[in-house]
């Protein structure tokens, strides 16, 4: 080998050895950076939550740009700094990030939300602006813009965390903006409903033209106008150019039939109306107001059209039965009316697949009524059993309704029993049926909320009455103040209590005199997170959860991606609880929802579902320092306890425990000659003390006449010497306390 040669590869290896060394440093100055960066990315976030908060410097006027922008800067920087950091360390990492995000999504609904009330605040003027004209026509245009504006922009000022900063926002605009919808929206509807009408009339749709007639009335009739004599005069022209046909035709029950006039007639005979498919008219009388004609028939097939004819004009309508086929197995609650009629299914079949001919039970519960069996006519009233023969299929059909059209029936299910030497073989169960009756005219009060249908624009008491609320034309009320159907609508929940004077057909009053407030899903505070750990530590194959939410609900619980695991029900005191296996060595993500009992099982877990993470595995000791006197002599000694990292089986780390030493935690070693030792946290001179990843233990002196060691056994010499066994450790916990695990094989060396 050369001169030149021999140079090259000291240089080299000089520059690798430098390189080498300089790795521990710049990991420490890199670490050192990340911290000092998360540190500001959480002070940002405390600036920021006091800028949007009115217990800070919030005014619910002033847009905080300048924090929200500190913020999501010093969070952004941390975001780019992990990316060389270890996985243990992004888990903390991202931990200590919570906070500060959390900050920064809130704050974003505040600023959307002080955006939307200058829209409304602008769309409220020109409204306001429009109303002084006295011309409708611009009134009307104004009022649109305004409302469509209000709808989209409330939905922004409803998000905004906190609830007295979300009350100081709303405030500014919401209240002064409903006041002045309501203030012409009886006046703009009418309008606008008297020129539809025209429009109609003119185009020879005397039924639509009717309806708005009618709706018109209504309004005008129950409400104080501002420009009531302009609408009325209109309204009476187009009524007058309206000829008497049939507005509409609906069904009331299986033998009750109601028709709507176009307008009002003064009498009416039987001979005017009749139907087909062999519907006889046994009776026809007409309400006060002169515009509906109720008839009384003979009983309606279900499933068959009926046209009712009077005057030359005609309506149709179907009664119900074959439109609604339900299938056993399908365990969707049925929210039905006491009118309608049902049919369904049950198939059974024998241990070869073949169609079963055994004999079916069927067990009808009180409140329901079979209309057929099979498609032969049955009138059999619950509760009761009835034996049926199956058809060739297997299978067992029923039509069945409420037992009384004016009588709720709730909460029932209909069961199919299969039949065998006089046993129950198989049993098939129907989802929940609710029949709930239609309310009659008149005041209610003090009524709870039992179900809301947003869709269908109704909702029950828990008297099973069905009152139907309708678009326009209705007052609302929530707590006193008056609201607009859509926030009557989205505002009206389960166990709400209610007031008003209903009227199927005219100005309907709905007050919520007393909102049911929800109590949200809680973990016991034992799951809480605790700052630097990757989540709930635990040792087993079995959790149990526990933790309170709204009583009588129930909560499902799903793991990882979505996987449903279960649910249970909360009892009446707001506690709930229920035990799973956990997957071991591994970390898994808990999500719960709670709602209502008997509904079914949530598709998918929500943005807003509360979470848990578990972190499943021991807390195990991974080495133990060599001392530096090696003089045989333990006292003084510091040495360090390092933590093994938990990993899964494929050797990834999941989580680092860091470690908490109790004042009264001890430490007992060996020698081999039998010596043992016991060393006490804060006894004379000896010191526990955690340290990152693991803790060091700082020994006392071994004095028999002072006591500062407890020698359990004095072996041959009463000294320990040599390498030593470490035989126990105790009050030393992670921080959701699980003991250190210190396995066989430790020893203590080098001291």
């Amino acid at each position: 080998m050369n001169n030149k040669t021999t140079k090259i590869i000291i240089a080299s290896a000089i520059a690798t050895s430098a390189f080498v060394a300089t790795i521990p440093n710049q990991k420490a100055d890199a670490s050192t950076n990340i911290e000092k960066l998360v540190s500001d990315a959480q002070k940002a976030g405390t600036v920021l939550k006091w800028a949007i908060s009115i217990e800070g410097s919030a005014d619910g006027i002033t847009q905080p740009w300048t924090e929200f922008n500190a913020a999501k800067t010093a969070i952004a920087k941390v975001k780019e700094a992990m990316n060389g950091v270890s996985y243990s360390d992004k888990l903390k990492f991202e931990a200590q990030l919570i906070e500060p995000k959390t900050q920064l999504q809130r704050a974003q609904g505040y600023l959307d939300a002080i955006t939307a009330s200058t829209k409304i605040e602008e769309k409220k003027t020109a409204l306001s602006q429009a109303v002084v004209t006295n011309n409708l026509e611009q009134v009307e245009s104004a009022y649109h813009e305004m409302t469509a504006e209000f709808r989209k922009q409330t939905i922004l000022l409803d998000r905004v965390y906190g609830q007295s900063t979300r009350d100081k926002i709303r405030n500014v605009v919401k209240g002064p903006a409903e006041q002045l919808i309501n203030y012409v929206k009886n006046d703009v509807t009418v309008h606008m409903y008297t020129k539809a009408a025209a429009a109609d009339i003119r185009a020879g749709k005397y039924e639509e033209a009717a309806k708005k007639v009618a709706e018109s009335q209504v309004i005008l009739n129950s409400n104080i106008m501002v420009w009531e004599n302009i609408l009325k005069n209109n309204l009476d022209v187009v009524t007058n150019s309206l000829p008497v046909q049939i507005v509409s035709i609906s069904r009331v029950d299986n033998n009750t039939v109601s028709i709507k006039l176009t307008k009002a007639v003064s009498t009416i005979h039987l001979s005017e109306f009749s139907f087909d498919n062999s519907l006889t008219v046994t009776n026809a009388s007409l309400s006060k107001d002169g515009t509906v004609v109720t008839l009384t028939t003979t009983t309606q097939s279900p499933g068959i059209k009926y046209t009712a004819k009077y005057k030359g004009n005609s309506a149709s309508f179907t009664a119900p039965g074959s439109v609604v086929p339900i299938q056993v197995g399908n365990q969707t609650t049925q929210h039905r009316e006491t009118s309608e009629v049902l049919t369904m299914a049950a198939n059974f079949t024998e241990s070869n697949s073949q169609p079963s001919k055994s004999t079916v039970r069927i067990d009808i519960p009180a409140g329901i009524k079979l209309v057929s069996i099979n498609g032969i006519e049955n009138n059999i009233v619950g509760a009761k059993s009835i034996n049926v023969t199956p058809d060739k299929n297997g299978t067992v059909t029923i039509a069945f309704t409420a037992k009384d059209v004016n009588v709720a029936a709730i909460d029932n299910v209909i069961t199919f029993n299969k039949m065998e030497s006089n046993k129950v073989a198989e049993t098939k169960t129907s989802a929940k049926l609710n029949f709930y009756a239609p309310a009659k005219a008149g005041s209610f009060s003090n009524k709870k909320i039992f179900y809301v249908d947003i869709y269908n624009n109704y909702f029950v008491t828990t008297d099973g009455l069905k009152y139907n609320v309708k678009t326009s034309g209705d007052v609302y009320k929530n707590e006193g103040i008056a609201v607009s159907y859509d926030s009557f609508k989205s505002a009206l929940d389960i166990e709400d209590t209610v007031n008003g004077t209903y009227q199927p057909t005219a100005t309907s009053t709905f007050e919520i005199t007393t909102n049911f407030y929800f109590v949200d899903l809680l973990l016991d505070s034992k799951f809480a997170y605790k700052p630097g750990t990757a989540g709930y530590r635990m040792v087993g194959s079995r959790i149990d959860l526990i933790g309170t939410a709204q009583p009588n609900y129930e909560i499902f619980l799903f793991k990882n991606s979505g996987t449903y695991v279960g649910k249970t029900r909360v009892n009446a005191n707001g506690a709930w609880s229920y035990s799973t296996n956990v997957d071991q060595n591994a970390i898994t993500d808990y999500s719960f929802v709670q709602q209502v009992a008997g509904k079914a099982t949530p598709t998918s877990v929500g943005w807003d579902a509360k979470t848990l993470r578990v972190v499943e595995g021991t807390f195990d000791l991974l080495s133990i320092s060599n001392g530096t006197s090696l003089d045989n002599d333990l006292s003084n000694e510091e040495l360090t306890f390092t933590i093994a990292p938990l990993s899964n089986k494929s050797g990834l780390v999941l989580a680092q425990d860091q470690a908490v030493t109790a004042s009264n935690a001890t430490i007992i070693v060996q020698d081999a000659d039998g010596t043992k030792v016991k060393f006490a946290n804060n006894q004379d001179n000896t010191r526990f003390n955690p340290v990152n990843n693991g803790f060091q233990v700082k020994f006392g002196t071994i004095d028999t006449t002072k006591g500062t060691a407890v020698i359990m056994t004095k072996g041959n010499d009463g000294l320990l010497t040599g390498d030593l066994k470490v035989i126990s450790i105790e009050g030393v916990t992670n921080a959701y306390g699980l003991n250190l695990k210190v396995n066989a094989g430790f020893e203590i060396k080098g001291y």
